[in-house]
């Protein structure tokens, strides 16, 4: 079962995956878009927001940077941080179901604006 989303290209937005990964780490969602680090448990969600971004929604790393407001290099650092913790079978298996929960929410909105964008015509 592939976790990419029907068409991952025109959907530039990381509320998605920021929003899934502050309410998996109980941190406020606006304070992933902070510019400064902050604390601990926002800087982990923000990796985990970037790493779902990049893997279960299917954004490339430049593009993940871009929506992040970080550098590619910063991206790329917080993917592996990730990857690393999913060496722990219990934080691989939360973190696969928090993908698919998020691939299965991008192919449902693209299947509803698919869905409204023919109603339209």
């Amino acid at each position: 079962m592939s976790l990419q989303c029907i068409d991952p290209k025109p959907f530039p937005i990381a509320g998605l995956s920021a929003a899934a990964a502050a309410a998996a780490l109980g941190v406020p969602a606006a304070a992933l878009a902070a510019r400064s680090r902050c604390r601990a448990p926002v800087a982990r969600a923000r990796q985990l927001a970037v790493y779902l971004h990049h893997v279960a929604l299917g954004a490339s790393l430049s593009a993940c940077a871009r929506a992040f407001g970080r550098d590619r290099a910063t991206v790329r650092h917080a993917c592996a941080v990730i990857e690393d913790m999913r060496d722990d079978p219990r934080i691989d298996c939360w973190a696969a179901r928090l993908e698919q929960a998020l691939a299965a929410q991008c192919d449902m909105i693209f299947r509803l604006i698919r869905t409204l964008e023919g109603a339209a015509r």
